[in-house]
């Protein structure tokens, strides 16, 4: 189609730097077949360690998750909660080896 401006999503662009590299080697500790080798508290510092020039809207899930871990408040799960979900999910997207775990099933 010509004269389409194709407008790349901030997902697309983090995808395609050279961050999402790193981000994914990182990343990697919390697939589903590695993951039960992490304690809660492993786990928040490899999410601390994703947690750095991440594109908008997903760096509020990040430290919203973190916050949560910080200071587990049954008040603020059901927010962690979806955090976590988006949160799963774009390492998912960004990440094509790292299998969170109840992401892709729920697509």
């Amino acid at each position: 189609m010509k004269g389409l401006l194709h407008i790349r999503s901030p997902l697309d662009e983090f995808k395609d730097s050279a961050k999402s590299r790193a981000f994914c080697r990182t990343a990697a500790a919390l697939d589903l077949q590695k993951s039960e080798e992490l304690t809660p508290h492993k786990r928040m510092h490899v999410i601390e360690d994703l947690d750095e020039g991440l594109p908008g809207g997903i760096a509020e899930d990040f430290d919203r998750l973190l916050a949560w871990y910080e200071h587990p408040e049954p008040d603020r799960e059901e927010s962690a909660r979806r955090s976590s979900y988006k949160v799963g999910e774009f390492i998912e997207q960004v990440c094509e080896d790292v299998n969170i775990g109840g992401i892709r099933a729920s697509e």
